[in-house]
C-alpha cells in the first residue's frame, strides 16, 4: 500500500485544483462585464467567419478521456483487465493511463469492485458454430465459409481507414486518438465488440471513434478479421540462442476462475472502491458510486439532427476543423463552403474517393443519401467567407489558349513534384491528386487559394510562387479544366 499512498498524494494535488475549478463551475453564477463579452466575441469569431447556428462540440474538449468503467468487466477479459492495471503501457505502448504501482492484492479488489458495479450484460449474438472454432479445428467447407466473412471484414476494415486512428503495433495511428490495437485479441470480448461497432455511442457517449453505419454482415466480417488477423495477435518473442538474459520477474495475472470465487466478496469489493476513490480515477473516468469531484454535465443530445447530428455521431471534428475547434489532421472546414462543388461533395460524402495522400483518405461511414443532403445544405449555407471571393470563369470556362498556358505554369514552377494531375503523366503523391480538381472546388476559392496558400492553411507545405496575375488567370484555367471528360 506504499505505492498507493505515493500516488494519492500526487493525486489528491491534482484533485485539489480541480477541486477549486468544481467551485468554480459549479458554485453561484458569476457576473461577467459586457466589455470582456464584446471581446470575447470580437477574437473568437473574426470578421470572415460566419455565426453558426448551433455550438460546436469540440472532441478534443472532454472532461473525461477516459471510458466509463460501468461495464468495462463486461468489455475487457480479466486476465487482460489484470495486466492492465499492474501496469498501462506494457500492455498497450501509447496508453495515456498512468501505472499505479499496485500490488496484486489492490488490483484484484479493483477488478472485484468493477465486477460490481456491472449494470447490464452484453447482448449475446448468434454465431454460427464454425465462426467461434479455432482455424486448425475447421473443415474444409467450414474454412471456405469463414474465410467470406473474415475477406468481408477485411474490405470493410480498408473502407473504414481505422488505421488512421489506431496504430497496430506501433505502426499507424496518424490522428493519435486511438488506442494500439496489436494486442486486441487477448482484450476483448467477441459479443462486446460486435455491440460496440454496431453502438459505439451506446457504451461511451463521448467516444472519439465515429458511428459508423455498419450492416449486420458488415460489423460480423470486421468482428472475424480482428479476432483472426495475425496482426491483431500478440507475437511470439524468440529468444536468440546462447543469449543469456535476465529473467524478468513474474507478474501475477488474476484468471476468470479465480475472479468467479472473488466477484462478491463484498469485503473485497469496499477495498477496491476505496482503491479507486484515492487513486482519484474519477479525474479521466465516469465510475458508478464514487463522490466526483469533476461532475460531466450530460449533453442533450436527443433533439439534434441533420448537420449537427452528424458531427456528434461521425465524429468530423476529430479530423477536421471548423472555426476554431476540432483537429487538424484532414482539411480546415471553415470555409468548406466557398471552396468546394456541392454536387462533387454530396457524392463524396456516401463514397469517398481516393483524393488525398497516402493514408490521408476518409473513411466511408456509409451515409445516406438525406444525411449527405443534410450535410451538404448545411456547409453550403453556413461555412462560408463573409466576403464572396472573385470568380474570374463566372460568365464562361476557359479558352483552349488558357488552358494551354496555365499547363505551362503548372511544370514550370513544378507543381507536378507534389501533384498529379492526370493518370497517364503520373506526379507527386504528397499532395492531392488534381485530376479532377474542377469538377471537386470553385474557380473563386482555386484563385483564393493560389495567391497565398499559407494564408488559407498555415500549416501546408506548398510554397507561394507570387504568381502573377495572368500566371493565376492561366493555372486557374487550366485546374478548372480538369473534369471527367466523355470517353476518358
Amino acid at each position: 500500500m506504499v505505492s498507493l499512498q505515493k500516488v494519492t498524494f500526487v493525486m489528491a494535488m491534482v484533485g485539489l485544483s480541480l477541486l477549486v475549478i468544481g467551485k468554480i463551475s459549479s458554485g453561484q453564477e458569476r457576473k461577467i462585464d459586457a466589455l470582456y463579452l464584446e471581446l470575447d466575441k470580437k477574437y473568437r469569431i473574426p470578421e470572415q467567419w460566419t455565426v453558426l447556428p448551433f455550438e460546436l462540440e469540440d472532441p478534443y474538449k472532454r472532461i473525461k478521456n477516459g471510458p466509463p468503467l460501468v461495464n468495462i468487466i463486461h468489455k475487457a477479459k480479466v486476465e487482460w483487465l489484470s495486466r492492465w492495471v499492474a501496469n498501462p503501457r506494457a500492455v498497450v505502448p501509447n496508453a495515456k493511463m498512468p501505472n499505479l504501482g499496485l500490488e496484486f492484492e489492490e488490483i484484484k479488489a479493483i477488478i472485484a469492485y468493477l465486477g460490481s458495479i456491472a449494470e447490464k450484460e452484453v447482448p449475446q449474438v448468434s454465431w454460427d458454430a464454425f465462426l467461434l472454432k479455432k482455424e486448425e479445428e475447421l473443415s474444409e467447407d467450414e474454412y471456405d465459409k469463414m474465410d467470406k466473412v473474415y475477406n468481408n471484414g477485411k474490405g470493410v476494415w480498408g473502407r473504414a481507414r481505422c488505421t488512421i486512428c489506431h496504430p497496430i503495433k506501433g505502426v499507424g495511428g496518424n490522428v493519435g486518438v486511438g488506442p494500439d490495437l496489436g494486442e486486441i485479441t487477448t482484450k476483448v470480448n467477441r459479443n462486446w465488440l460486435y455491440d460496440w461497432l454496431s453502438n459505439t455511442k451506446s457504451h461511451f457517449p463521448d467516444t472519439m471513434m465515429a458511428q459508423y453505419r455498419f450492416n449486420d454482415a458488415d460489423v460480423r466480417g470486421i468482428v472475424e478479421f480482428i479476432l483472426r488477423d495475425t496482426q491483431f495477435i500478440p507475437e511470439e518473442k524468440e529468444e536468440e540462442e546462447g543469449e543469456a538474459k535476465p529473467a524478468k520477474p513474474e507478474v501475477k495475472v488474476l484468471t476468470e476462475k479465480e475472479f468467479g470465487s472473488i466477484r462478491k466478496d463484498s469485503a473485497l469489493i469496499e477495498k477496491g472502491r476505496d482503491i479507486v476513490e484515492k487513486a482519484r480515477c474519477f479525474v479521466c473516468h465516469d465510475i458508478k458510486g464514487i463522490p466526483d469531484l469533476m461532475p460531466v454535465v450530460e449533453k442533450k443530445r436527443e433533439g439534434t439532427s441533420g448537420f449537427e447530428r452528424l458531427l456528434y455521431e461521425i465524429r468530423c471534428l476529430t479530423c477536421h476543423r471548423i472555426q476554431d475547434k476540432g483537429g487538424t489532421y484532414a482539411p480546415n472546414l471553415t470555409i468548406a463552403g466557398s471552396k468546394i462543388k456541392m454536387k462533387w461533395e454530396h457524392e463524396f460524402l456516401q463514397t469517398p474517393d481516393i483524393i488525398r495522400p497516402l493514408s490521408q483518405q476518409m473513411p466511408k461511414f456509409n451515409l445516406t443519401g438525406e444525411e449527405a443532403k443534410a450535410a451538404t445544405e448545411y456547409i453550403e449555407k453556413n461555412l462560408i467567407t463573409k466576403e464572396a471571393l472573385p470568380d474570374i470563369y463566372k460568365d464562361g470556362m476557359p479558352s483552349a489558349e488558357v488552358v494551354a498556358a496555365g499547363e505551362k505554369v503548372f511544370y514550370e514552377k513544378g507543381c507536378n513534384t507534389c501533384h498529379s494531375e492526370s493518370i497517364a503523366k503520373g506526379g507527386g503523391v504528397v499532395g492531392p491528386n488534381l485530376a479532377t480538381v474542377g469538377e471537386r472546388l470553385q474557380p473563386a476559392y482555386i484563385l483564393y487559394h493560389l495567391k497565398n496558400p499559407q494564408q488559407v492553411n498555415p500549416q501546408g507545405v506548398e510554397p507561394n510562387f507570387g504568381l502573377s496575375e495572368d500566371e493565376l488567370k492561366q493555372l486557374v484555367g487550366f485546374l478548372v479544366d480538369h473534369v471527367k471528360k466523355e470517353g476518358k
